[in-house]
């Protein structure tokens, strides 16, 4: 199941460091992503743990910034 959010929120499905797959629109105000995925966080607060894209921590790193 997709689901869009705000490119800004700090989820994992937004994080440099979440290597799920997640698209952004035209323009970044928004990510889709999957929900129902689980994939490797590498190098946040949960390393190498899988994490679906709605958790969050402390080392979020934005990956795609509104044009």
């Amino acid at each position: 199941m997709k689901n869009k959010i705000p490119s800004n929120w700090k989820n994992c499905a937004t994080c440099s460091r979440w290597c799920g797959w997640k698209n952004p629109d035209a323009f970044c105000n928004f990510v889709e992503y999957d929900m129902n995925e689980k994939a490797r966080c590498a190098g946040g607060g949960f390393n190498n743990a899988k994490m679906n894209g709605q958790q969050s921590c402390s080392k979020w790193t934005q990956q795609f910034f509104r044009k």
